[in-house]
């Protein structure tokens, strides 16, 4: 009796103990497989030290001490932002490969190329926008018109006469310049660069008259007293040139356009992975010091995520397209 007492016992303490063991198992595996567990991967399709990239680095900073890994930042240049887009749209859907998707690859790049080597809309999830950095109209300080109705004045005397410089032909920075040549009905001749630095060197120099730049790049250059704002295409005033007007301001209420950068993962990627990137990248965006360095290099936050940044990424491919449209701009 007592033996089979003992017995009988043995075989339950065995029996619950394999039970215990077998719940273990899926809670551990549960566990494990947490995301992320290996350093996560930013595609930027542009080149380091520049607006997209200082944005990066600073948010990817904030998001790494929120994922409790790595984030690298990889700098992946060439075809106006479409290799580095491209890549990551064939990237597999785990959520360690992501893009810095931005006002190229995925607002003019589908009007400026038949074959871009990805669909925008179609290629990758949206996880958050996270800011604008806007375009500045900038002139020579020595030798340039003092105000916007200056330089109007000049340019509808002298029809196509009077130059903007860009960083090349499709960006943001080109788009500006036909976008305004349109809303203020008057002819400019396009003088394109092979990036912005060279652009304003010219500037500088006196051989073009105006360009289009965004905020972050230019303000050292009005700050040292090198170039002059004369309006800035975005919706309100920017915090780092308070003085200078918006176009709205000076009757060009549409004439709004920047440079802006959001996270995206390619198609696929499971939900709970997109909403912790939402998560870590939100609490990013808050973090105290990110915000001083974002503020730093000129860049105003508007954070969006999921369909309304989807929509964003609609309006401004619809907007893109139109400008394209109306000026004739192919980069092919």
């Amino acid at each position: 009796m007592t033996i089979s007492s003992k017995s009988t016992r043995r075989q339950w303490l065995a029996a619950s103990v394999g039970t215990v063991a077998a719940a273990a198992v899926p809670a551990a595996f549960a566990q494990q497989r947490k995301y992320p567990q290996q350093p996560v991967k930013f595609i930027v399709p542009f080149a380091a030290a520049g607006a997209i990239d200082n944005i990066t680095r600073a948010i990817a900073q904030g998001m790494t001490k929120e994922l409790g890994q790595s984030v690298v930042v990889e700098n992946r240049a060439g075809a106006a932002g479409n290799i580095g887009a491209a890549s990551v749209a064939r990237a597999t859907a785990d959520g360690y490969t992501l893009l810095v998707g931005t006002s190229a690859t995925h607002g003019a790049n589908p009007s400026l190329f038949s074959k871009p080597g990805y669909d925008a809309q179609k290629d990758f999830e949206p996880i958050a926008l996270w800011g604008l950095v806007p375009n500045v109209l900038v002139v020579n300080a020595q030798k340039g018109p003092r105000t916007l109705q200056e330089l109007m004045a000049a340019a509808k005397a002298s029809p196509g006469k009077l130059t903007y410089a860009s960083a090349g032909t499709g960006t943001s920075l080109h788009l500006s310049g036909a976008m305004f040549e349109h809303l203020a009905n008057v002819d400019l001749t396009h003088v394109p660069y092979k990036g912005g630095g060279p652009a304003s060197v010219d500037l500088m120099g006196g051989v073009v008259d105006m360009m289009f730049d965004t905020v972050a790049v230019s303000l050292p250059l009005i700050q040292g007293g090198k170039t002059r704002p004369l309006a800035i295409a975005s919706a309100e005033r920017h915090f780092a040139l308070p003085d200078v007007p918006t176009f709205a301001e000076l009757g060009y209420k549409d004439m709004v356009f920047g440079t802006w950068a959001g996270l995206f993962a390619p198609k696929g990627t499971p939900a709970d992975v997109l909403a912790e990137l939402r998560r870590a990248s939100d609490a990013a965006m808050n973090d105290a010091s990110v915000k001083a360095t974002l503020r730093t290099i000129g860049v105003q936050t508007i954070p969006r995520t999921g369909e309304a940044f989807r929509q964003f990424v609609q309006q401004e491919i619809s907007r893109s397209a139109q400008i394209v449209k109306a000026a004739g701009i192919t980069a092919e």
